[in-house]
């Protein structure tokens, strides 16, 4: 599906964040670079983008963008951007879309795909269009002051406007249209209005203008720095609640790694690097543990727990800046075994110099393997009970890094790899026989 993306503006008020609007970077990509790619996951894959002030630096972007996602995205100049609307901006880009419906999107507003996939699903109106429509008023992410506000009726847009006084919804800046947006946008010119509510009104006169409701759905306009501020602690809050968090991640290590990701995203660190970095705060955590005094055990504790915080942010920031891999995960996934290897032996191994037991090896090895065994039974397992909507019981590599840490803690390491051993394992039996038909 065709995408038509406005990027000429100027973006007076984010002047001293950037100088090109649809450049400025969000916890380190460009708003526009996040709206394409999000249209990308929606099955947009055929843009224009409109572009105006800063022309040649977005044009060089979206090359970029381009060559990176396989995908054609061409760029259309609004030579008069400084003394046009927005409905002047769609004009100029009609020779690349008038055979088509496209979607109709704007460089600074972040969404989620679900939004563009409920447009899609809706028949648009003949010589129309349709517009997704947020009805949830308490929505904290919208400025009042500033948004395009709707009123409709049976599903058909009544009026649009910044300052009308009874409304039902907002508009969201998401359109699915029809060719007939740039006859109805040359009829409100005649007026004397380029804007392109001004174009979505002559359209609703004629009840050609659909509104879609998307209440619940994630959008933001971003227009000055409260609404970048927004943006940044709503993407941010959307890394929260990951289906496979256990009670460790979701309680403590989630909400760390979050703040850390927070200021990883506005570097040039990579996922992978990340997933590496905390391997090796593991196995200088086992290395300490082998030293046998309590000092080392608990630094090496804090070390492992450290790293199992870290672990969340390589996903994070992939999800964030778009960097997320089948290889990515596999890589992750192979490091934490290891890093489970590193810390349980490290674990033993002290234990077998402060009792001299030959019976700490037997337990250790199977703390050991039961410890991989609830890691690799976790992919059929999750879903298992996703498939029958049931809730999952998770004993996972969260709750073990943070026994590890209490046992260093409290210097009770034999105790905790008892515990590991048996729990482990016997959550490994009872999966086997929860999966077993």
């Amino acid at each position: 599906m065709k995408c038509l993306i406005l990027a000429a503006g100027k973006g007076s008020r984010l002047r001293q964040q950037a100088e090109s609007k649809p450049l400025l970077p969000l916890l380190g990509v460009p708003l526009i670079v996040r709206t394409i790619r999000t249209a990308c996951k929606a099955g947009a894959d055929d843009f224009v983008v409109v572009t105006g002030h800063a022309g040649k630096r977005v044009d060089a972007e979206l090359e970029r963008l381009s060559n990176n996602l396989h995908c054609p995205i061409k760029t259309v100049q609004n030579t008069e951007w400084e003394t046009t609307e927005n409905g002047h901006s769609i004009l100029a880009a009609e020779t690349l879309l008038q055979d088509e419906n496209f979607l109709l999107l704007m460089a600074d507003h972040l969404f989620e795909p679900q939004i563009i996939r409920k447009l899609i699903t809706e028949p648009v109106p003949d010589n129309g269009l349709s517009l997704a429509v947020d009805q949830q008023f308490n929505n904290p992410l919208v400025d009042l002051e500033d948004v395009t506000k709707v009123r409709c009726a049976e599903g058909w847009i009544q009026v649009i406007g910044k300052n009308l006084e009874v409304y039902d919804g907002y508009d969201t800046g998401i359109f699915l249209c029809t060719p007939a947006l740039f006859d109805a946008i040359r009829t409100a010119s005649k007026k004397g209005d380029t804007r392109l509510s001004a174009a979505v009104l002559e359209l609703a006169q004629e009840r050609r203008a659909k509104a879609v409701d998307v209440s619940g759905c994630f959008w933001i306009d971003v227009d000055d720095k409260a609404a970048l501020e927004r943006a940044e602690q709503a993407l941010l809050h959307r890394l929260r609640g990951k289906v496979h968090d256990g009670p460790v991640s979701r309680w403590l290590n989630r909400p760390l790694s979050i703040r850390i990701s927070r200021y990883l995203a506005k570097t040039g660190v990579t996922p992978n690097q990340i997933s590496f970095f905390s391997f090796l705060l593991s196995v200088i955590g086992a290395l300490l543990f082998s030293l046998g005094s309590y000092p080392s055990l608990l630094l090496g504790g804090l070390l492992a727990q450290l790293a199992s915080i870290i672990d969340g942010c390589d996903g994070e920031i992939a999800r964030l800046k778009y960097q997320s891999s089948a290889y990515g995960g596999w890589f992750d996934a192979v490091l934490d075994r290891y890093a489970d290897a590193f810390l349980l032996f490290g674990m033993t191994w002290y234990t077998w110099l402060n009792t001299a037991s030959a019976l700490v090896f037997v337990i250790g090895f199977f703390a050991l393997t039961g410890s991989f065994m609830v890691s690799y039974t976790a992919d059929k397992y999750d879903g298992l009970m996703r498939s029958r909507g049931g809730s999952r019981f998770r004993i996972g590599r969260d709750v073990r890094v943070f026994l590890i840490f209490l046992g260093a803690l409290f210097d009770q390491v034999l105790p905790v790899l008892v515990f590991i051993a048996v729990v482990m394992n016997m959550e490994t039996l009872r999966r086997l026989w929860v999966c077993r038909k």
